[in-house]
């Protein structure tokens, strides 16, 4: 009986190659939905929340003069030079100034949704076949010798016996392994899903702009 020969062409034949594209495809998918439209409520979400938002704050730096002050048995006392002049140094005075804050959105405010992106995926497939082959034999020999001898005459005889003995093993075993990855990337929101905004500065009545962003 011949010893059966691995096909290890066979073996990678049978993995199911187009199956494991197929459902990885469909998950990539079904995850580039359900990213998108938890994006596009994202985008709900910015466009009606509102807070309070301060436009500006305005800080206005004037000297403010002043003597320096030491301490004299624990006393604040003002310095003097030797000249018996009030040491004086320049100051500053800061004037804080915050206007009116009213309601903007997160989305005016520059909060934007992020979208994400499957840019590439891989399959790796790794396989392992093993075959053995381990073939023993065993040949014994024995031999027996017997004598008759009588007053005339004489005989004996030569008897061998062997024992032949044969035994093949046989071991065949396939081993594989699956890893699958995909790269997930941010991407910039579509122009299409983002409002626009127009901006109409009016700051100087003689001459109105109107810009787009």
């Amino acid at each position: 009986m011949g010893v059966p020969v691995p096909n290890v062409g066979a073996e990678l034949a049978s993995v199911p190659f187009g199956k494991m594209i197929f459902d990885m495809a469909s998950a990539i998918a079904k995850s580039q939905t359900a990213l998108d439209v938890a994006s596009i409520k994202l985008v709900q979400v910015l466009a009606n929340t509102t807070f309070d938002y301060v436009p500006d704050v305005v800080e206005t730096l004037t000297p403010e003069p002043r003597q320096v002050q030491v301490l004299v048995d624990g006393v604040p006392t003002g310095l003097k030079d030797a000249h018996n002049n009030p040491v004086i140094v320049t100051g500053v005075h800061v004037d804080c100034d915050v206007a009116p804050s009213f309601p903007l959105t997160l989305l005016q405010a520059g909060v934007n949704p992020t979208f994400y992106q499957f840019t590439n995926s891989t399959i790796v497939v790794k396989m392992s076949v093993t075959s053995t082959t381990d073939t023993s034999a065993t040949v014994g020999v024995t031999t027996d010798f017997s004598q008759k001898q009588d007053f005339f005459f004489s005989s004996g005889s030569v008897t061998s016996h062997v024992n032949a003995s044969f035994s093949n093993k046989f071991s065949y075993s396939v081993e594989g392994s699956s890893s699958l990855s995909t790269t997930l990337a941010c991407v910039p929101p579509p122009k299409a899903i983002m409002p626009r905004f127009i901006l109409v500065n009016a700051m100087n009545p003689a001459s109105v702009s109107i810009s787009q962003t």
